[in-house]
């Protein structure tokens, strides 16, 4: 059977008759003995076996602070803070498995578990930059598990993105940290609430970006380049794009990068690109290109604004056991105060439960919801 070991700890204090206080816990788990599938050889009849193995390991820090800046007879300020920071990591999976692919996020983007390395890691096709280290799965190097790429991307003579020939690690699904800060005021009998949300990190792999790029429906797709032309105009008239910062090259057959200049003429060193591309073969070459369409799920959210007035000692309220009476206006989901992804709530997904994580395809927009509330107390 799956098994669990954990440990915490944790302090609670209060300061100034209750106007400052603090809660922190700090834990670390380690589920072992995990339900898994694993792959086996088909001559046995199957595609796959159910084990128990593995042991995933999390650790991390949950804080909440209270504070009452002010308080007087009439008006009462309270802020509420909390943060949590929580660290994935796959200490070991089954014998000398390489991986475990979590699932699908569509369009040849994977969710995989890699030993030794964070839980939740997105692996897909990247662009070629103009750094290639190759990455082992043996201490020997003689398994070559995938390319990591970085510094500036390699384009064609065409002035077109190059693809990775095989999947590599291009983000992670699970977020660095989340938080909010609730502020509450209360005058007499009026109250005001507003909380704002945070996360940091998370990345997501947008099918709506991909296809909205390849198919041409998005606002990037009609933008206006450096010539000051709209870039669906032909080259000849000055449209286009020119990917910046990108340098000539290919990829060798060992992996590394061979420079090249203009031309497609081999070059000891990084030449600049300077050629156009159409508008429309830019935008294709967003399909099956991951990497470009995996953004930072970062955001800073309005949760919730709450507006109410209390009503007490109403008569026929009062005969009917009723002591007070709050009637209150909420809105919620109101703004996305800061995101990193385009065109798209950072929260929305393709469907509900942990296999989702990090897969946005073709979501409906999110949307702001306004109430009414009534609270009652007897």
């Amino acid at each position: 059977p799956q098994r669990k070991r954990s440990k915490e700890a944790g302090l609670e204090l209060k300061l100034l008759q209750n106007r400052i206080s603090f809660d922190v816990a700090v834990y670390r788990e380690n589920t072992i003995n995990q339900i898994m599938n694993i792959d086996v050889s088909r001559t046995t009849g199957f595609n796959n076996k159910t084990i128990n193995a593995g042991d995933l390991q999390n650790q991390g820090v949950e804080i909440q602070a209270i504070f009452t800046p002010v308080q007087t007879k009439d008006f009462q300020w309270d802020i509420n803070v909390n943060w949590s920071k929580n660290e994935s990591k796959v200490v070991e999976l089954y014998g000398d498995m390489k991986y475990l692919q979590l699932y699908n996020l569509s369009w040849n983007a994977l969710a995989y578990a890699f030993p030794g390395k964070e839980y939740g890691t997105i692996f897909g096709y990247d662009i070629v930059r103009e750094f290639a280290k190759p990455v082992y799965y043996d201490a020997d190097q003689k398994q070559l598990a995938y390319y990591e790429y970085s510094g500036r991307p390699v384009v064609s003579t065409s002035g077109r993105y190059r693809r990775s020939g095989a999947r590599t690690p291009i983000g992670n699904i699970m977020p660095d940290w989340f938080g909010g800060v609730n502020n509450s005021f209360t005058y007499k009998n009026a109250n005001l609430s507003f909380l704002v949300d945070f996360k940091k990190g998370g990345d997501i792999f947008s099918v709506t970006n991909m296809f909205g790029m390849y198919t041409g429906v998005l606002e990037e797709t009609a933008a206006t380049n450096a010539n000051g032309k709209n870039i669906r105009d032909a080259k000849a008239d000055g449209g286009g794009v020119l990917i910046e910062g990108a340098v000539y090259g290919k990829v060798n057959p060992d992996g590394s990068i061979q420079f090249q200049d203009a031309t497609g003429a081999n070059s000891a060193t990084p030449v600049e690109n300077t050629t156009y591309v159409a508008a429309n073969l830019w935008g294709y070459d967003f399909y099956g290109k991951n990497s470009l369409s995996t953004f930072d799920g970062s955001f800073i959210k309005l949760r919730e604004v709450s507006a109410g007035y209390s009503f007490n000692n109403i008569g026929f309220l009062n005969k009917a056991g009723i002591r007070d009476l709050n009637l209150a206006i909420v809105g919620r989901n109101l703004w996305i105060i800061q995101k990193n992804i385009p065109h798209l709530d950072p929260e929305v997904s393709s469907s509900a439960g942990n296999t989702s994580v990090g897969a946005e395809t073709n979501a409906i927009p999110s949307t702001r919801s306004y109430g009414f509330n009534i609270k009652l107390s007897f």
